[in-house]
């Protein structure tokens, strides 16, 4: 049973609306992270899955079209699911043809797992959830690190301000969480809007982008209790 959460929470991806909304879509986010969907009502994780699996066998294409048709040819419950089905089909179709422009030839990528950790900003803890990590090696054998999240929309794309925020999230988490791996290398910190076709890397000017997210955390802390 899903009840409100006591302490005040947020995914980095509607924190990345969270920043670019007006008050009132501010408000209705607060209130969506304090009182949300049953996970059963999720519409991707199959497609975040299957993508995960292609990244981390080695990028062999037959990989996401396996998935692909193993969720066209399942038989499910209820339209919700069978709904879900199309939706991550889609979503995998849109991904095969982004993939060749990421230019991740040559890089390594393994599973985040199932709960990574939370950042902790301002009292509000930012869930930022990356599906993988990847790794390469540069010319002088040093290894270089970073971290892959996708984001699955087909209503709200990302601007560049929200792809930029939620890149800059997802940096701060590689640094405080996967530097014993090695040199995080920003080039290597992307977020996949699967949907638009579109990819985000943090900008150079992360400094002010952290301040805006540390003064909207602020706030979501100082709401928190009113939704």
């Amino acid at each position: 049973m899903n009840g409100p959460t006591e302490s005040p929470h947020v995914s980095v991806n509607k924190l990345g609306r969270y920043l670019t909304a007006t008050p009132a879509l501010r408000k209705r986010l607060i209130e969506a992270q304090k009182h949300p969907p049953d996970p059963q009502y999720l519409r991707y994780p199959e497609a975040a899955y299957a993508i995960t699996d292609f990244l981390c066998r080695g990028q062999d294409e037959s990989i996401l079209r396996q998935h692909q048709h193993r969720l066209a040819t399942s038989v499910f419950a209820d339209d919700f699911d069978t709904q879900r089905a199309r939706l991550c089909i889609e979503a995998l179709e849109h991904y095969r043809k982004l993939h060749p422009r990421l230019g991740l030839q040559g890089v390594v990528a393994s599973e985040v797992g199932d709960e990574p950790p939370a950042l902790q900003m301002a009292g509000v803890s930012i869930r930022v959830g990356p599906q993988v990590v990847l790794q390469t090696v540069d010319r002088n054998g040093h290894n270089k690190v970073g971290v892959m999240k996708l984001y699955f929309s087909k209503h709200h794309p990302l601007d560049e301000r929200s792809g930029q925020y939620i890149a800059t999230l997802l940096q701060a988490f590689a640094e405080q969480h996967l530097a014993p791996l090695g040199p995080i290398e920003p080039r290597l910190v992307r977020v996949v809007d699967v949907f638009a076709g579109k990819e985000f890397l943090p900008p150079k000017a992360r400094v002010r982008r952290l301040c805006d997210v540390q003064r909207a955390c602020e706030e979501i802390a100082a709401r928190w209790p009113m939704q």
